[in-house]
């Protein structure tokens, strides 16, 4: 097979895993199907991430040695964990982060899920082009699931901050350290003993697994935020935050709110519900919103 050939045929063998991947949390934002451009903007992101990652682990030299445990401790938590969680949390903060389109708590796990697949596609390419294509198969098993868990604690964060007025960046630090605690966990297991890393990571990996869900199932059973007010709110399309209907200036950036248009999204400011135009109650805590002036008249 020629060399051209055989580099098309590793990226399709790279990306598939994280694609595979990628449907099971897709399903879990069923509240509110995301777009799937978004979620395509979010996995570009994520595998440019990739790159600026890589470059930072050649030029620093790390590595992960069995005969030298010190160095590849202070490589995994030091340097490659903080790196990789970095550059797959700041693909999410200017993909979609302070877009209107993060609309609910659990996205944060979606879109650092997406993210990470990515990051991890992309990585899955790296390797195969360096050891073959037999290593796919430990990689889809154990490093592709491992970044999307690691990921997934500073995205439970951002799902927190996004909707809180206060600590944003701190609520979103704590995060990105248990991250990069877990990450850097991982690849020093790893570094102790390369052959038997598939039997050592599993108590990590069934660990961060229900680590992980424990958050989806917080998300997906309430939205761990305080209510902003009775009535509808609204997305700023400055900032993203959530602002009371009717408002001039959004409570966090300060930006002018523009006029509501007839498709733009209203929540319940009490438990952040979808809205139709002519409710005027919650669907599902029962709070009295006013209905929106667009909302069509029902017919004699």
């Amino acid at each position: 097979m020629r060399g051209k050939d055989l580099d098309f045929l590793y990226s399709i063998l790279g990306l598939a895993p994280g694609l595979a991947w990628l449907l099971y949390f897709y399903r879990k934002s069923r509240r509110q199907p995301k777009s799937f451009s978004n979620i395509v903007h979010v996995f570009i992101w994520g595998c440019a991430s990739c790159i600026p990652a890589l470059v930072v682990e050649l030029l620093t030299g790390v590595e992960l040695a069995q005969e030298n445990l010190f160095r590849s401790a202070i490589a995994s938590f030091l340097v490659i964990a903080p790196n990789e969680e970095f550059f797959k949390l700041l693909a999410v903060w200017m993909a979609i982060y302070r877009s209107p389109d993060f609309r609910e708590p659990i996205d944060g796990i979606v879109y650092s899920s997406t993210a990470a697949l990515a990051f991890a596609s992309v990585e899955n390419i790296v390797y195969m082009g360096h050891m073959g294509p037999g290593i796919l198969v430990s990689r889809t098993v154990y490093a592709t699931p491992a970044h999307v868990m690691f990921a997934s604690m500073w995205g439970y964060s951002m799902g927190l901050a996004r909707f809180r007025r206060n600590d944003e960046l701190l609520i979103i630090l704590k995060g990105f350290l248990t991250a990069t605690g877990l990450h850097g966990s991982y690849d020093f297991l790893v570094a102790l003993h390369p052959k038997t890393a598939m039997f050592s990571l599993i108590p990590l990996m069934i660990f961060m697994g229900w680590l992980m869900n424990r958050r989806i199932r917080e998300f997906l059973r309430t939205y761990p935020f305080p209510p902003i007010g009775e009535g509808a709110v609204i997305a700023c399309p400055n900032c993203g935050a959530y602002t009371m209907e009717g408002r001039e200036f959004c409570s966090r950036c300060g930006s002018p709110v523009p006029p509501l248009e007839t498709d733009t999204p209203r929540f319940c400011g009490r438990c952040r519900a979808f809205l139709d135009p002519c409710d005027d109650t919650c669907p599902r805590c029962g709070s009295q919103v006013i209905r929106s002036m667009w909302c069509t008249p029902a017919s004699p």
